[in-house]
C-alpha cells in the first residue's frame, strides 16, 4: 500500500461523513437553500487564496525542480480565478469578488492556518499531507454526484465544474507526488503528514456544514 493510499484509507470515515452531509444531498436534490450555496460560495472565495499561497509555499520546499514546476502549474489557475466555477457565477450570485465586503468565518479561518502553519513549518510531505485533501475531496465529491440532476441549474455546474476540473488523473499526480516524497521522509514526518491529512479532511466537513448553517464565529 502506497502512502497516498495509507492517507485515503485513515481518512474514509471522514469522507464518508462529507458525501453524508446535507448540504451535499441537498446541493445533489437541487433544494439547498441559495443562501447557503452563496455563503459557500463567498468563504470559498477566500478559503483559495490561502490555498494558493500554501501551495505556492510547499513548491518553494520541494528539492526537485521537477516536483515544484508540476505543483506552481497545478495551483498557477487559482492564482486569478478567471476560468473558475465562483468567478464565472459571480453574477448570478450577486457578488463582487474586486469589492470583498464578508471575512473568513472560524472554520475557514482554522482551516487556512492549518495549510499556512504546515506549509511555512513542515516538510514538503507534511505540507503536502495538509493540502491534498481539498483537491481529493473534491474530486471524490464531483465523481459521486456526477450523476446527480439537481433541479437548480447552478447546483448541476457546479457538480460538472468539479467532476471534470479534478479527474482522477490529476489526483493520480498529487498521490504519486506524496508517495515519492513519503519515501524519502522520515518516520516522524509521516506521522506528523498522515494527521495533517485527517485534520484537512475534518475541515473539508467543517467548512461545508458552516456554510449550511451559514455560520459565522461562535463569539
Amino acid at each position: 500500500m502506497g502512502f497516498a493510499e495509507e492517507l485515503r484509507r485513515v481518512t474514509a470515515p471522514v469522507w464518508q461523513a462529507i458525501l453524508e452531509h446535507p448540504y451535499l444531498k441537498e446541493l445533489a436534490a437541487g433544494t439547498l437553500p441559495r443562501e447557503s450555496f452563496r455563503y459557500y460560495v463567498q468563504q470559498d472565495w477566500l478559503y483559495l487564496q490561502e490555498f494558493t499561497r500554501a501551495a505556492a509555499l510547499t513548491a518553494a520546499r520541494c528539492q526537485d525542480p521537477q516536483e515544484m514546476k508540476f505543483l506552481l502549474n497545478w495551483v498557477e489557475p487559482m492564482v486569478t480565478m478567471e476560468s473558475h466555477f465562483h468567478n464565472n457565477n459571480a453574477a448570478e450570485l450577486d457578488l463582487d469578488f474586486n469589492n470583498i465586503t464578508w471575512e473568513m468565518n472560524e472554520a475557514n479561518w482554522a482551516y487556512s492556518r492549518h495549510m499556512l502553519a504546515s506549509a511555512h513549518g513542515g516538510s514538503s510531505v507534511e505540507a503536502l499531507g495538509a493540502l491534498v485533501p481539498c483537491p481529493a475531496v473534491y474530486a471524490h465529491v464531483g465523481a459521486v454526484l456526477a450523476e446527480a440532476q439537481p433541479t437548480d441549474p447552478l447546483y448541476a455546474e457546479w457538480i460538472e465544474f468539479y467532476s471534470v476540473a479534478l479527474k482522477g488523473e490529476r489526483i493520480e499526480l498529487l498521490d504519486g507526488l506524496l508517495d515519492r516524497l513519503a519515501e524519502q521522509a522520515r518516520p516522524e514526518e509521516l506521522e506528523r503528514a498522515k494527521w495533517n491529512y485527517l485534520v484537512s479532511s475534518r475541515y473539508e466537513w467543517l467548512f461545508w456544514d458552516a456554510a449550511y448553517r451559514r455560520l459565522d464565529w461562535s463569539v
